[in-house]
C-alpha cells in the first residue's frame, strides 16, 4: 500500500492564505456593491466577485496531489493577475493580494514546484488570452 504524499505545510498556509484573501475580498466588494449601488448592475457584479474570489479554492482541492496543487496554484495565480489587471476598472484590481499569495504559494516548498517549462508557458498563454479577449 502506498501512503499518499500531502502538500507541504508552509504551501498549504500560502493557498489557504491566497483563498481566505481571495474570498474576504469577493465578499467585501459584493456588500460593498449591493448596499451602495442599489441597481441591477450592482447586482450582477457580484456574482463576478464570487466567481472570481471562488476561482482562488481550487488548488485547496488538490491537498493530496503536490504537484497539481502547485500547478493550480501557478496557474489559478497567473489567471487572477491578468483577470485583475484587465478588469481593474470593475475594483477587481483588489484580487492582486491573492494572486500574489497564490503565486508565492507554487513557488515556497523547493522540492515541489512546477516545473520550468509550465513556469514559462503559463504567463504566454495568459498574454495570448488577454490579447485574444482584447481583439474580441
Amino acid at each position: 500500500m502506498v501512503a499518499s504524499q500531502r502538500v507541504a505545510a508552509l504551501q498549504w498556509k500560502w493557498a489557504v492564505g491566497g483563498a481566505v484573501v481571495a474570498a474576504v475580498t469577493a465578499a467585501a466588494l459584493g456588500m460593498w456593491l449591493v448596499l451602495e449601488l442599489d441597481t441591477r448592475s450592482g447586482r450582477e457584479l457580484v456574482w463576478w466577485y464570487a466567481a472570481t474570489g471562488g476561482m482562488a479554492a481550487i488548488p485547496l482541492v488538490m491537498r493530496d496531489h503536490p504537484k497539481a496543487c502547485a500547478r493550480a496554484c501557478y496557474v489559478v495565480g497567473a489567471g487572477l493577475m491578468a483577470w485583475s489587471v484587465l478588469l481593474a476598472m470593475f475594483l477587481m484590481l483588489w484580487f492582486l493580494p491573492a494572486a500574489l499569495f497564490l503565486l508565492i504559494a507554487a513557488f515556497v516548498d523547493t522540492g515541489n514546484r512546477p516545473g520550468a517549462r509550465f513556469a514559462v508557458l503559463t504567463p504566454l498563454a495568459a498574454i495570448a488570452a488577454l490579447t485574444a479577449m482584447t481583439y474580441l
